[in-house]
């Protein structure tokens, strides 16, 4: 029987657990679905901890065998796995991952914490992943701490590069490649992630998605390779618009495509919105509002040096083609709820928790992008701050409530300083003043929200006090 009719299997890296699907393939690696395991180049490395091929077994075999022994893949990490059944285990070592820890060791120095990342949980401000560019930062200077100096600062045990494949709530443990974790208690702080655009195109796995360092990484790998490089940013959000503004002030040319008419046009009101537009294109960023990305091709490049960055030719639902280096899908997050989902655990459009941040097992909370409370999720960091204070203060034995409350969004675009509290309830906007500078939102003759550009951005603290929204 030849390969091409055998059933596609699947390979689990022994170090981390991720698992290799020759069906699914590995596209950011450069590995198309449908690459077989025997295919694979000697010199690809792990997606998520970085070892090679030679580290991946097939998967129905080693669940014959039992599970693989673990090994050590960080100065933190034992060499068994912690087996104390009162253990608080966080599942995420990311921004509310490490702020759920500190938190809970700030209240309780002799609790025993497990914090179970599947990548290395340096510890970075992730909001400056769309500031840094034009400040000549690179990925690395971002990182404050090291996984295992953050973990050494707090006594807690990182067990890094591990993958955790089940919750199994019965038993309370969790099932990684390395053998089961016992928890008392369980954090989950499993983030979010990018939905990947429906692209036609022979480059359509091309586009970059930046929503973690090791992503940022990778962009900065192939535009600082070119003196000015061409840049599609999908999405005029939030994100997308700090991009423009950040990478257009290190000198790259941004084209910004949007469906809507102005970018930020569910934030903002719409007179924001235009001199949003207008200081990008002053930056001589391209907007494109009303569009979207169709199909993204391959560019045959004669002549272009092994290894170097492809030319990419972009085509809108308007018919526009844009030549590009670099394509940017900046078009929200949606929540990781994979494995919640699959404990039973409640789910709606994250991991559903009340006000104890609890879901609906007792002994199970989460927080930040992956969860989803009084129907709303936050994916902003102050309140995953306030979320983080909530359960160190829950897990210590402590009464505490989270209430939900929002709080003003500053968002990085220096070509328009902007700062928005935007409003849930029906209303309208009322300029104030003669600057067209403040804008507030109005629910009948209540406050509900407010938007501030330039220098008015000094009021947000003073507007957020004298706002009467209810959580």
């Amino acid at each position: 029987m030849s390969q091409a009719a055998l059933p596609f299997r699947r390979y689990l890296c022994v170090v981390c657990g991720l698992i290799y699907d020759e069906a699914e393939g590995d596209p950011d690696g450069g590995l198309p679905p449908g690459t077989r395991y025997d295919d694979i180049p000697d010199d690809w490395v792990c997606p998520d901890c970085g070892v090679g091929k030679a580290d991946f077994v097939l998967l129905e075999a080693a669940q014959e065998q039992g599970p693989m022994p673990g090994r050590p893949t960080a100065s933190t990490a034992p060499r068994g796995l912690p087996q104390c059944p009162e253990q608080v285990i966080i599942l995420g070592g990311g921004m509310a991952g490490w702020a759920a820890a500190e938190a809970l060791r700030k209240r309780d120095p002799d609790c025993p914490i497990v914090l179970v990342t599947h990548c290395g949980a340096d510890v970075y401000p992730k909001p400056q992943l769309s500031s840094a560019a034009a400040r000549g930062r690179t990925p690395e200077a971002l990182i404050t701490a090291t996984g295992a100096q953050q973990a050494a600062r707090w006594n807690i045990t990182l067990l890094s590069y591990t993958r955790v494949l089940e919750i199994d709530r019965r038993h309370q443990r969790l099932i990684t490649p390395r053998g089961g974790l016992p928890y008392g208690r369980l954090v989950l702080a499993l983030g979010g992630h990018q939905p990947r655009p429906a692209l036609a195109g022979s480059a359509a796995d091309s586009v970059l998605q930046v929503n973690h360092l090791a992503d940022y990484r990778r962009l900065r790998e192939r535009i600082d390779a070119l003196s000015s490089a061409r840049v599609l940013i999908l999405g005029a959000g939030l994100i997308g618009c700090e991009f423009a503004d950040d990478l257009s002030a290190a000198g790259h040319r941004i084209t910004l495509v949007d469906q809507a008419a102005q970018p930020l046009s569910r934030l903002l009101p719409p007179p924001l919105a235009t001199r949003l537009a207008d200081a990008l294109r002053h930056r001589r960023v391209a907007l494109h509002t009303g569009s979207t990305l169709s199909e993204l091709h391959h560019m045959d490049h004669v002549g272009c040096v092994e290894g170097a960055n492809e030319t990419l030719r972009a085509t809108l639902s308007s018919g526009e083609e844009v030549t590009v280096d670099v394509v940017i899908s900046a078009l929200g997050l949606k929540a990781n709820t994979r494995l919640a989902r699959q404990a039973g655990l409640r789910i709606g459009s994250g991991i559903q928790v009340d006000d104890q941040l609890r879901t609906s097992d007792p002994a199970i909370f989460a927080l930040g992008d992956c969860m989803e409370h009084r129907g709303k999720l936050t994916p902003y960091v102050q309140p995953l701050r306030a979320q983080a204070e909530v359960i160190g203060s829950v897990l210590a034995g402590q009464k505490a409530c989270y209430s939900g409350h929002d709080s003003a969004i500053v968002i990085k675009t220096p070509c328009l300083p902007l700062a928005v509290y935007p409003p849930l309830t029906p209303g309208e906007w009322v300029a104030q003043g003669e600057a067209n500078d403040t804008y507030i939102h109005y629910s009948g003759d209540t406050i509900t929200g407010f938007s501030l550009a330039g220098t008015a951005t000094s009021r947000v603290a003073s507007l957020e006090a004298r706002l009467t929204r209810k959580g």
